[in-house]
């Protein structure tokens, strides 16, 4: 991700372009900090005498991924440049840069391992499969689960059978049940944060936080300031479910409810605020269509980049709003085979913290 704070000069993505619409080449991902956990990939390799296209801007700049899907849940495609208009407070911006939806992806597949979800968990995490199979060459991703702290399993691989293993060989505490959720997503954000390109996060868990040195504000503030899509697959429905045949067979447990719908709301939250979307199923059998959908998701992002104009170095929280239009600059109309008009939805970031001064 490219931030914003302490930046003066910063690299952006570099864009092949071939008939406005080709394939986005990545610039070299700079070294992660001491002590962290990230991808390290190098330039694509170019043909003899192929001189990429880079463009390099020396004032600080905000990136935004963006999906356009309409309410039967099929993709916005073929979008471009000029059918984007974003918006900082309401005055709208300039794009400096674009990038269609070709880019590769860099994912942390971050797995609550609560033992109280009991074979739930592993049901859930046999449908990441279907995740898995739409990784492409040059596609980076990772395995990591918590509970009281997180615990990198499967470093980053472009491998994902590697993934795959990872997830069977998940060990569960037994009798453990602390799980915190913000610590773990902070966690993660900080490896991500000096890595360029489409960024994501896929948290499988109930949301809850029992011990969290992080507040909800903290994360919120955090997840925020990172150019990182969250996705959440909510869990508290089979956390529930268990609790409640306890109560069946005679035990009698406090079932944290109130937690449970809270816990769900904070994940919806963090999903939303980073242009991603949160899944709380009911039945193990809405697992394989989540992850399949999440990957489409990923696959149909479009990324641009704007410098903001009269930038303040407040540290203060901007709005960002993303509109789709037409050629004539008016809302974009999408129609369907039988020319009827198709409502859709943007999904993008809703904001971003200026830097400091």
């Amino acid at each position: 991700m490219t931030t914003l704070r302490n930046t003066r000069s910063i690299w952006l993505l570099a864009l092949l372009v071939m008939l406005g619409s080709g394939p986005l080449a990545m610039a070299q991902n700079p070294v992660p900090r001491e002590g962290k956990q990230g991808p390290l990939q190098p330039p694509p390799p170019q043909e003899e005498g192929e001189e990429p296209y880079t463009l390099r801007v020396d004032v600080p700049v905000v990136n935004v991924d963006i999906t356009v899907v309409d309410k039967n849940g099929n993709f916005i495609t073929g979008l471009q440049r000029e059918h984007f208009r974003v918006y900082q407070d309401g005055v709208e911006q300039e794009v400096v840069a674009f990038a269609p939806a070709t880019a590769p992806l860099t994912t942390v597949l971050l797995v609550e391992a609560n033992p109280a979800l009991g074979y739930y968990l592993y049901d859930n995490l046999e449908a990441a499969y279907l995740f898995l199979r739409q990784l492409r060459k040059g596609d980076w991703v990772a395995l990591m689960s918590y509970t009281l702290k997180p615990r990198l399993e499967v470093d980053f691989t472009q491998n994902s059978r590697d993934i795959a293993q990872g997830i069977r060989r998940l060990t569960f505490p037994s009798g453990f049940r602390e799980a915190n959720m913000f610590d773990a997503l902070a966690d993660v954000l900080d490896r991500l944060k000096d890595v360029d390109g489409k960024k994501s996060i896929i948290v499988v868990g109930t949301g809850i936080n029992t011990f969290s040195r992080h507040t909800w504000n903290e994360i919120e503030k955090i997840a925020r300031e990172h150019r990182t899509t969250i996705f959440a697959i909510g869990m508290t429905w089979a956390l529930q479910l268990r609790y409640e045949r306890l109560e069946n067979r005679g035990y009698r447990t406090a079932i944290p409810r109130m937690d449970l719908l809270t816990a769900e709301a904070q994940m919806k939250a963090l999903a939303e605020k980073t242009g991603g979307r949160a899944y709380i199923p009911r039945f193990i059998s809405a697992m394989p269509g989540i992850y399949q959908e999440i990957g489409a998701m990923l696959r149909n992002q479009y990324s641009l980049a704007f410098q903001p104009k009269n930038l303040k170095r407040d540290g203060k929280y901007h709005k960002i709003e993303v509109k789709v239009v037409g050629p004539d600059g008016k809302k974009l109309e999408v129609r369907n085979q039988k020319g009827k008009k198709v409502k859709y939805k943007v999904y993008a970031r809703e904001g971003y913290y200026a830097p400091q001064a």
